[in-house]
């Protein structure tokens, strides 16, 4: 089997997308496909080649997820859609193409069609106001009917149906990660009192670190980390005010440590947030997690079973979780089951099972 992964993005930065795609591609070429990746994405170019996945760079103008790009789609349209087809032509062996930006979903898809190539959606994205008022969402939602969307939660599921998608040509499959990357972690035995609290998230207001910090700043003997980037990283740092409890890393983080250093993990997201690949990776290495219902992993979990499930957007609900974890017991208890379910439900080998079935 042959299958092309296309991505032409706004904008390249390196995520869960880009990680998970990656180790797809890793995955079905070590099961014997045939695997290749084009696009712009230069983060993914450059991950690609090098691990060794045969990659085509192409250019084609910026896809219609903003206001202006849009508008001028109308007559951009006809280039792009003529650049496409000569990758088409370059690949025209190809069975399978998955697709994973809007662009290439709206232009290359009936042309793939066309040619007798099956054609698969994964979506990553976050869906936010650049697809819900999108004036090409109605042709985006006629096209879906003929090929396959990957969502990556349930929650991503539901969005989509309510967008107009049917429902028999969606499918569900989890992100997975990798157990042997956090291999070896050791825990260290909290100071006397305090809650050594981590998150890691991109700067951005759809994430909720500001209502992290709200709910750390309230409460006493809570130590918190926080490892990102993005474009509100002047915002949060104003936020934390110099408190010598609260830090904000920025640079190259090595995980390995951060995981060792902290004994909760959040992820605040007050926006719709598709999986969550950090908490899942924090939960394998059996720290106690708590997420918000607006994470697709959420969807998966049981509140106080294997994690903690709070509501999206609430600083004091943030803040009673905090609390009830302060209980080593309890944190022992939740990142142990935490653990035991992220080992059987999220590695990437049970992803890849399931996109090699799909695909095939």
């Amino acid at each position: 089997m042959k299958i092309l992964f296309t991505r032409f993005p706004l904008e390249s930065a390196l995520g869960g997308a880009e990680i998970q795609t990656l180790s797809l591609m890793e995955g079905l070429q070590r099961r014997g496909k045939e695997v290749a990746f084009a696009g712009s994405c230069s983060i993914l170019l450059k991950l690609c080649r090098d691990h060794g996945i045969e990659t085509f760079e192409k250019h084609i103008g910026p896809p219609p997820v903003t206001r202006w790009e849009a508008v001028s789609f109308l007559w951009r349209k006809k280039s792009m859609r003529y650049k496409l087809e000569s990758l088409l032509n370059t690949f025209h062996d190809t069975d399978v193409i998955v697709m994973l930006s809007l662009t290439e979903k709206l232009l290359l898809t009936p042309l793939a069609l066309a040619r007798g190539m099956r054609v698969f959606w994964v979506e990553h994205d976050k869906i936010g106001a650049w697809l819900r008022k999108n004036p090409w969402l109605p042709l985006l939602r006629s096209l879906s009917r003929n090929v396959t969307t990957i969502a990556v939660s349930d929650l991503s599921r539901k969005f989509y149906e309510e967008l107009g998608w049917e429902p028999d040509t969606i499918v569900t499959i989890p992100n997975g990660i990798d157990i042997n990357r956090f291999a070896g972690i050791v825990h260290r035995e909290s100071a006397r009192d305090t809650l050594f609290v981590g998150t890691a998230a991109r700067l951005s207001r759809e994430k909720g670190v500001d209502l992290l910090i709200e709910a750390v700043r309230s409460e006493g003997n809570i130590d918190l980390t926080i490892v990102g980037r993005g474009r509100d990283e002047e915002y949060i740092r104003g936020l934390l005010d110099d408190n010598p409890h609260m830090r904000l890393l920025c640079g190259e983080t090595e995980f390995k440590a951060f995981f060792e250093s902290i004994d909760v993990f959040v992820l605040p997201s007050r926006e719709h947030d598709p999986f969550g690949l950090v908490a899942a990776e924090a939960m394998s290495v059996g720290i106690p997690t708590i997420v918000t219902d607006a994470c697709g992993i959420a969807g998966y979990l049981t509140n106080e079973e294997n994690a903690l499930i709070v509501e999206a957007g609430n600083v004091r609900a943030l803040q009673a979780a905090l609390n009830t974890l302060r209980d080593p017991t309890k944190r022992a208890a939740i990142g142990a089951t935490g653990k035991t379910f992220a080992h059987e439900y999220f590695t990437l080998e049970k992803m890849i099972d399931r996109y090699e079935e799909v695909l095939s």
